[in-house]
């Protein structure tokens, strides 16, 4: 009842606060890459320097993909912001991002949304995105599983096509198969492969680093398809989860110690039968086309910029944001991008005046201006001046700008703001 109340109550204060025409930004000057287009859907926007056509049909290709996660996956995919897709055409561009030598896509959430960077666009590189996909999905349905389970599990959804009776997954991967082949009686043992983090060499470089993919796609396919181990895969998904060692795991989902787990993986591919499984759904048509714009040269940079922060590149984002200012200063998304840098390093003063100048400039992003909102409260801000944040915010994303903020509208008196209780907008799950 309270939060019916909260959501009316911020209603009535925004249509009563006085509204006017905003800031008009400057015409973008500052000269940078070109070439690019901005594809939008519900559900993503597409950045590419490859063709149009290359571009919608990536898109919404992403959007079947999506909407088969939304009816069939056990894990579903989020829904407050777009997805943000880089697809590069070449090698070349890609490897200024790329986290090493052997990538040619990757996931990486950042503070503003999601990204999926990919060398290339096309339907031959389709399995990398739907792999790069699940790892998103995986994130934000709060699971909490390893890296071998992480990149296996993204491996055996990543062959996701469709059939007869609807859509498959566990189609046998020949570049895996080979690889496991290749080193046949000298794989990674159970405990190695199981403990990899991001930070293990074996993960990043290495001769060994393909088998670790082949040998997590392997163990993970057996596990969550096989006949004598699906009926519990959930079982070790949960202990996973609840922090067990893979070792713990496998004793109390399936009652047999590693080394037998990993004896039934050696012999796994020579079984006459491999099972997949189908999903009795469909790969739908897109709900709609999407928009198509051309990208100017600053706003191109920008993005680029924005990629260099969520890679953790952050000293090259701020070499590149900073010239942008002196090149053209009082462009709002520049500002803004250097908040989200201060942000990040926890200097909150400089992050607030660098939305305070955005904000002044015309920016609108829902998450920017909550956060704002958040800073001018903790430092004691008047309604009248969080007022106009909030309609903003509101306007911007509505349902995201209601759900983001907690009010307690108890101890309120008239005319007064609420008070907010913090919500996540510093970081999400």
């Amino acid at each position: 009842m309270r939060a019916v109340f909260a959501h009316a109550a911020i209603l009535c204060l925004l249509s009563a606060a006085a509204t006017g025409a905003e800031p008009q930004a400057p015409t973008p000057v500052v000269q940078g890459p070109s070439g690019w287009i901005r594809l939008t859907s519900p559900n993503f926007e597409l950045y590419t320097d490859q063709s149009e056509k290359t571009g919608r049909d990536a898109i919404q290709y992403f959007e079947q993909v999506r909407g088969f996660f939304v009816k069939a996956s056990p894990v579903k995919p989020p829904s407050e912001f777009p997805v943000r897709i880089i697809a590069f055409k070449n090698r070349e561009e890609f490897s200024g991002y790329s986290p090493n030598t052997l990538t040619v896509a990757f996931y990486t959430p950042g503070q503003k949304r999601d990204y999926i960077v990919i060398q290339d666009v096309s339907p031959a590189s389709y399995a990398y995105a739907v792999h790069e996909y699940m790892h998103l999905v995986v994130r934000h349905s709060g699971l909490r599983i390893p890296t071998w389970l992480n990149e296996g599990w993204a491996d055996v959804y990543s062959s996701l096509k469709t059939v007869r009776d609807g859509v498959a997954i566990g189609e046998l991967i020949p570049g895996r198969m080979q690889m496991l082949t290749n080193y046949a009686g000298n794989w990674i043992d159970f405990d190695t492969l199981t403990r990899v983090d991001n930070r293990s060499p074996i993960y990043n470089e290495g001769d060994r680093t393909g088998l670790f993919y082949a040998q997590s796609w392997a163990l993970a396919h057996m596990l969550f398809l096989a006949p004598d181990y699906r009926d519990n895969f959930g079982k070790f998904l949960l202990a996973l989860h609840r922090g067990a060692t893979a070792a713990e795991a496998c004793q109390s989902a399936y009652g047999k110690l590693p080394v037998q787990i990993f004896l039934d993986l050696q012999n796994y591919f020579t079984r006459k039968k491999i099972y997949g499984t189908v999903f009795k759904t469909t790969l739908g048509k897109a709900e709609s086309e999407p928009s198509v714009a051309q990208v100017g040269p600053f706003d191109a940079r920008i993005m680029l910029a924005d990629l260099l922060a969520a890679t953790g590149k952050l000293a090259q984002a701020r070499v590149e944001y900073e010239d942008m200012e002196r090149r053209q200063p009082g462009m709002p998304g520049v500002a803004q991008s250097l908040g989200y840098l201060a942000l990040a390093a926890n200097d909150m003063a400089r992050a607030r005046g660098l939305f305070r100048r955005a904000f002044a400039a015309g920016e609108s992003d829902a998450q920017m201006c909550l956060a704002l909102a958040m800073m001018e409260r903790a430092n004691n801000a008047s309604a009248a001046e969080l007022l106009p944040i909030l309609e903003r915010a509101v306007q911007s994303k509505p349902d995201y700008a209601m759900h983001s903020f907690n009010w307690d509208w108890s101890g309120s008196r008239p005319g007064s703001m609420p008070t907010p209780l913090p919500h996540s907008w510093q970081s999400r799950p």
